[in-house]
């Protein structure tokens, strides 16, 4: 009887120990796909800001860029839209008011879509907001 008893009790230590193992794997599993996209996070982001200074340099040096120039604008993993032209005259004394609404998408695994806004008098380009997509 003790025998039985002693075996069962062994074969309950081994069930938790393979419990055990198999909650570890997860955890090191999970700990991985975390690092890794912790770091495709941030080359995305590194790009998105070098993206938006090539995007700057470039609307620098093309005032008023038309869709074409967007597509022109070989940006490696950038990938730029024209949203809209806003040109707004107002009464008086107020200057014209023209703006460019620009979207772009950068990344590979994880990507992050941003829309910039561009005021061309002044040349002042201005992030308003990113997003990540998801598919």
């Amino acid at each position: 009887m003790i025998l039985l008893w002693v075996m069962s009790l062994l074969l309950y230590l081994a069930w938790a120990v393979a419990q055990l193992e198999s909650v570890l794997a997860l955890e090191i599993q999970s700990q991985a796909t975390q690092v890794r996209y912790q770091s495709e996070f941030e080359r995305a982001e590194a790009l998105l800001i070098q993206c938006e200074d090539r995007l700057r340099t470039f609307l620098i040096h093309e005032p008023d860029p038309s869709e074409d120039d967007f597509n022109s604008l070989a940006l490696v993993g950038c990938r730029l839209k024209l949203i809209s032209k806003l040109q707004i005259v107002h009464q008086q004394k107020h200057p014209i008011k023209n703006e460019l609404l620009i979207e772009m998408e950068v990344g590979q695994e994880i990507r992050l879509r941003s829309v910039f806004r561009y005021q061309i008098p002044s040349q002042y380009l201005n992030r308003t907001n990113w997003q990540p997509v998801y598919d």
